[in-house]
């Protein structure tokens, strides 16, 4: 595989930005428990960013960040661990979920054509190899680690990648990653975060229930009572007994029968 040159590289990866912005980070340890942190950024930039934790992340989890200096979130996927800086305290490469996220409050410039680079990687699972372009967040934990996850298209799963020494064949060529198929992705991934909840509707039915997972646009959950689908519900997220109420019209579009109780999806209504 050609090697890029040096200026390309640096061109590459200049629009990162060091600043140690206030975050909160949300999501679920290595042992799934749920947990959320303030911390800072290390590094930044349009498509993800490196950040300094306590608590440990699991690889291909989605987590939600939130920027504390304007308040706005979005959606991250674990890329990767750095090293560990001091204690417990390590450092993560997460992957902007939404590319057009405005999250940091700022414009960043529109890389230059071919200044991607372009990696020779196989799946560690299936020995697949595909020369593929890297975010630059995949980039650096690639350097820092010689491993990556990334959705693999022959398992149909997120899986571990490194650098290959296969010879390069034609079929490598084609990008192992479709941006049809990651905003497919994007779409359906959501953050597995269990936490209490208070649902009610309209004819006074309400139940304090367990969430299955979040995302910016809904909450799936199970109860024991009976919502049907299409009406509007109220959602409290997170619910506390001590906590002043703040309801999330939403509306219910799907329910099944479980073990444990009714599943409901809901989609918040803005």
């Amino acid at each position: 595989m050609p090697e890029q040159p040096a200026q390309e590289l640096t061109r590459r990866r200049s629009d990162r930005i060091l600043s140690p912005i206030k975050i909160q980070v949300i999501g679920n340890d290595g042992m799934g428990v749920s947990f959320a942190e303030e911390t800072t950024t290390v590094t930044f930039n349009q498509q993800g960013a490196r950040i300094s934790l306590t608590h440990s992340l699991l690889l291909d989890d989605v987590i939600l960040i939130r920027n504390l200096e304007n308040n706005q979130e979005d959606e991250f996927r674990v890329v990767g661990a750095f090293q560990q800086v001091f204690g417990d305290r390590r450092e993560w490469g997460v992957e902007l979920l939404n590319p057009s996220s405005k999250i940091w409050g700022v414009e960043f410039s529109l890389p230059a054509e071919g200044l991607s680079a372009n990696v020779l990687i196989e799946c560690g699972a299936c020995k697949k190899a595909a020369q593929s372009s890297l975010s630059s967040i995949e980039y650096d934990v690639l350097l820092a680690t010689g491993l990556l996850s990334r959705h693999c298209d022959r398992c149909g799963e997120y899986t571990r990648w490194r650098p290959s020494t296969q010879a390069v064949s034609a079929d490598m060529l084609v990008s192992s990653r479709s941006p049809a198929n990651q905003a497919e992705r994007r779409k359906v991934r959501r953050l597995k975060l269990n936490m209490r909840i208070r649902v009610r509707n309209n004819w006074g039915i309400s139940d304090i229930c367990q969430t299955r997972d979040v995302s910016k646009a809904g909450v799936s959950f199970v109860s024991s009572q009976i919502f049907n689908v299409r009406d509007e519900v109220y959602i409290t997220l997170p619910f506390t007994d001590q906590s002043t109420p703040v309801e999330t019209k939403s509306r219910v579009v799907w329910s099944a029968q479980g073990q444990s109780g009714r599943f409901y999806g809901v989609a918040y209504i803005k």
